[in-house]
């Protein structure tokens, strides 16, 4: 069992989404959205879609605008759940920062929370959680829909 499963779907969307951003030379996040389940008393969740909006964003530094939140609580109506964020370091790895781990247990405590990094030009991914100051890599795996 992984500690989380990403739609092939979402991981494309949040890539590209990064991507864009670093040709640009600022990083980029978005939340994870999707659903939660528990296998022997251990939740776990699945990734369906990545959304995003407005970013205030720096080639080391990004945050959603002021204006992102309402355009984001819009694309989450309906009962649809945050799992986790994600967020691109360009050029520089799959890591948390201390910002990082600072976002992820003040707004991401759930057990089944988690942070995706995605390192667009190095083609690197990982997804982490938090913990006490410190972080560690977790499990995934990117998932398709049956055709």
């Amino acid at each position: 069992m992984f500690d989380v499963y990403l739609s092939a779907d979402a991981m494309a969307a949040a890539t590209e989404h990064f991507r864009s951003a670093s040709w640009e030379g600022k990083e980029a996040m978005g939340l994870l959205v999707g659903r939660v389940f528990v296998f022997e008393g251990r939740p776990y969740a699945v990734v369906d879609e990545y959304v995003t909006a407005a970013n205030d964003a720096t080639a080391v530094h990004v945050r959603f605008a002021p204006e992102a939140f309402s355009e984001l609580s819009k694309k989450l109506m309906g009962g649809r759940r945050v799992v986790g964020w994600a967020h691109s370091h360009p050029d520089y790895g799959c890591f948390l920062s201390t910002t990082d781990v600072a976002t992820q247990e003040t707004y991401f405590q759930e057990p089944y929370h988690v942070a995706l990094v995605v390192d667009p030009v190095r083609n690197e991914k990982q997804c982490f959680k938090a913990n006490k100051g410190q972080y560690a890599p977790v499990s995934y795996a990117v998932i398709r829909k049956k055709s």
